[in-house]
C-alpha cells in the first residue's frame, strides 16, 4: 500500500504542530509565535520556536527543525511512515502501515532480535506448563496477577532446551553466545538462564534486547542474573518501560523515576503506569536526555538506604546537566517502592508522592543527615555544601529561606553566611547559529527564502535561471520548482514532507529559513541576487583560466586562454 502526497498533507493540516508538541514538551506563547526547551540537546533556556502559520519549528541552537512528523520521528525515534500513522491515530484517521515496517538494515542485528523475540515466546511459554507450577505459586505469593504477568511477559527459563531450539533454527553457536542467550565452556554452548523467572528487557520501541533472570527456589547468592551487554542491549541507553510508559505520562504530566524494574512493576500492581527505571547502573546523560523527552517533570524515588541516596544525588546532577531540576521522595525505613507499599500501603506512599520535596530541600537535609554537629570542620562543611548549591539558585527567596534555616541550625551569623554566597546569576542564553556569508551566499540564501513564500519569485527564478554556487541551495532550488510545477503552490510544512527522504535538504531549509529579513521584497532586490549568482560563473571561469594561464608553460594554451 503507498500512502499518497495527498494523504499524508491531510493528515498533517488536521492537527496543529503547536498542540502536538505541547503533549511532549511544555510550550510558552510570546508574540505570534511559540517557545520550548528544545528536547534534542542540552538545552536550558527556551530555543526552539514553533509557528502555528507556518505549522513548522526550528531551533536556533542545534539547527533542529521541520514540521509535525520531523518532531515525532526524532522525539519518538520512529520512521517517517510511523510518524504519519501516529498523526493519523491522534485525529481518528485510519492508516494501515504494516507494509512500511522497518527492519534493522543490519542482518546481524536483525538475527540478535529475533533471537530474543523466540527467546522471550519460549519463556513465556514455559510458565503455562508443568514445569511451571512452583514459579507461578511463586509470582501469586507475591502478588502478581495474571494481567500483571501478561503486562510485562514474565516467563519461566527451566532447564538447558532454549539453546537446542535455537540452533535447530538455524543460529549459530557464536551468535547465540555473543547475544547472551547462551554461554559456553569447553567448546559446549547451553543457557545461560537456567531455573530462573525471567523478565525480558526492552528497548525504546518495545523490543526485548535482553533479560533479568531471578531466582525461586534455591539460594543462589546469585538473586539477580541480567543479560551481559550486546549490539542491541547497552545498560547506558536504556530506560526501562518508557515505552508502555509513555502515554501516561504525558496524561499525568509528571514520570517517576524508580531504581529497578520490580519497582515499576509493584507500582504498577497499585494502578501507578507513569513510571519508568534506570536498571539499578550509573546515569548517563543519554538516560538524563531520555528522561527529559518523557517530561520536564521528573520526580525520583529510589530506595530509601544510603545507596538510594547516593543514586538520586548523582542521577540528580545529570538532569541538571540537561536543564531538568527534579523532585524527589524520600522513603523511611530504608525500604524500596515495593516493601514500602507492601508495608505501610497506597495511600501512604501517595502522600510522598503529592509532596516531593525539591532537589534543594533533599540535598540540604542529605548533606545535614552526614553532619555532626558536635564537630566544628562537620558544621563548616556542611554550610559550605549548601552555600554551594545556594550558588546555583537564582531566587531571591528560597535563598533567604535557606539561610535563615542555616543560621537558626548552626548559630552562624546571617551576615557571615551571606558574605560566602556568590552573587551570580544563572544564565544559559541561546547562541543562535549563523554561517558567515559572502555576498554570494547571501544572495542564494535571501532568493530562496523569497521563493519559498512567494509563488511569483520562483516564476523569475525559471524564467532567468542563475548558479547557485552551494552544491545543497542548488538542489533545493531544483526541488522547489519541481514541487510547485506539480502542486501549483508552496507550503513550508508539505514540502519538509515531500523531502522527507533528503535530510541534507530540510537542513538547507532551516538554513534559509532562520534568516533575518523582511517577508516583503521588490523586483529590484530579486534581480540583482540573481545577476550577483550569474557573475559568479564567470568570475569563478575567470579565476580558473587565470591560474591555468599562470601555470601553462604551453604558449599555444596560453593564447587560447587569452582569446
Amino acid at each position: 500500500m503507498l500512502i499518497s502526497e495527498e494523504k499524508i498533507n491531510e493528515i498533517r493540516k488536521s492537527v496543529n504542530i503547536v498542540d502536538v508538541i505541547s503533549d511532549y514538551i511544555p510550550v510558552e506563547q510570546r508574540g505570534k509565535n511559540y517557545f520550548a526547551i528544545c528536547p534534542f540537546h542540552d538545552d536550558h533556556n527556551p530555543s526552539m520556536s514553533i509557528s502555528p502559520e507556518k505549522q513548522i519549528y526550528t531551533c536556533f541552537v542545534c539547527g533542529a527543525h521541520g514540521n509535525v512528523f520531523s518532531f515525532i520521528m526524532d522525539y519518538e525515534n520512529v520512521s517517517f511512515i510511523e510518524a504519519v500513522k501516529m498523526v493519523a491515530n491522534r485525529v481518528g484517521i485510519t492508516l494501515d502501515i504494516s507494509s512500511y515496517k522497518s527492519k534493522p538494515k543490519n542482518k546481524g542485528i536483525e538475527d540478535l532480535y529475533d533471537i530474543y523475540d523466540i527467546a522471550n515466546k519460549y519463556y513465556q511459554n514455559n510458565l503455562y506448563t508443568k514445569d511451571g507450577i512452583k514459579a507461578m505459586e511463586y509470582l501469586r505469593d507475591r502478588g502478581f496477577t495474571d494481567e500483571i504477568i501478561k503486562e510485562f511477559e514474565v516467563g519461566l527459563s527451566t532447564n538447558n532446551k532454549l539453546t537446542k531450539v535455537l540452533k535447530n533454527k538455524g543460529y549459530a553457536d557464536s551468535l547465540l553466545v555473543n547475544s547472551g542467550i547462551s554461554s559456553s565452556k569447553e567448546s559446549a554452548t547451553y543457557d545461560t538462564f537456567i531455573d530462573r523467572i525471567m523478565f525480558p528487557l526492552w528497548d525504546m520501541e518495545g523490543k526485548t534486547v535482553a533479560f533479568s533472570g531471578r531466582i525461586y527456589k534455591s539460594s543462589d547468592p546469585s538473586k539477580y542474573i541480567n543479560s551481559r551487554e550486546s549490539d542491541i542491549f547497552k545498560k547506558g541507553k536504556m530506560i526501562y518501560n518508557y515505552h508502555k510508559a509513555k502515554e501516561e505520562i504525558r496524561r499525568k504530566k509528571a514520570v517517576i523515576v524508580v531504581e529497578g524494574f520490580m519497582d515499576v512493576i509493584a507500582l504498577y500492581k497499585v494502578g501507578i503506569m507513569n513510571v519508568v527505571a534506570t536498571m539499578g547502573t550509573a546515569v548517563t546523560n543519554d538516560h538524563a536526555n531520555m528522561l527529559k523527552r518523557l517530561s520536564g517533570n521528573i520526580i525520583l524515588c529510589f530506595d530509601g538506604d544510603s545507596a538510594g541516596n547516593k543514586a538520586t544525588i548523582s542521577c540528580a546532577n545529570e538532569l541538571l546537566n540537561v536543564g531538568i531540576s527534579p523532585s524527589v521522595i524520600r522513603l523511611e525505613e530504608d525500604l524500596d517502592p515495593d516493601d514500602y507499599i507492601k508495608k505501610h500501603g497506597l495511600d501512604k506512599f501517595n502522600e510522598h508522592l503529592n509532596n516531593a520535596q525539591s532537589l534543594l530541600d533533599f540535598k540540604i537535609d542529605y548533606y545535614k543527615s552526614n553532619t555532626n554537629f558536635n564537630n566544628s570542620d562537620e558544621i563548616s562543611k556542611y554550610i559550605k555544601e549548601v552555600i554551594e548549591e545556594l550558588n546555583n539558585v537564582n531566587d531571591k527567596i528560597i535563598k533567604e529561606l535557606t539561610i535563615k534555616k542555616l543560621n537558626d541550625e548552626t548559630g552562624v551569623s546571617i551576615p557571615t553566611i551571606k558574605g560566602m554566597i556568590k552573587n551570580k546569576v544563572i544564565k544559559h542564553e541561546p547562541k543562535i547559529v549563523r554561517s558567515k556569508l559572502d555576498k554570494y551566499g547571501k544572495a542564494e540564501i535571501r532568493l530562496l527564502y523569497y521563493m519559498l513564500r512567494h509563488p511569483e519569485v520562483i516564476k523569475i527564478y525559471e524564467n532567468n535561471k542563475c548558479y547557485f554556487p552551494t552544491t545543497e541551495f542548488r538542489y533545493l532550488a531544483n526541488e522547489i520548482i519541481y514541487y510547485f510545477n506539480k502542486h501549483k503552490s508552496i507550503v513550508i510544512a508539505d514540502f519538509i514532507t515531500y523531502l522527507n527522504d533528503k535530510p541534507e535538504l530540510i537542513d538547507a531549509i532551516n538554513k534559509v529559513d532562520i534568516i533575518d529579513v523582511s517577508d516583503n521584497y521588490s523586483m529590484e532586490e530579486i534581480n540583482d541576487y540573481i545577476d550577483l549568482l550569474n557573475n559568479y560563473s564567470v568570475e569563478s571561469q575567470i579565476k580558473k583560466l587565470t591560474s591555468e594561464f599562470k601555470n601553462s608553460i604551453d604558449e599555444n594554451r596560453k593564447t587560447e586562454i587569452m582569446k
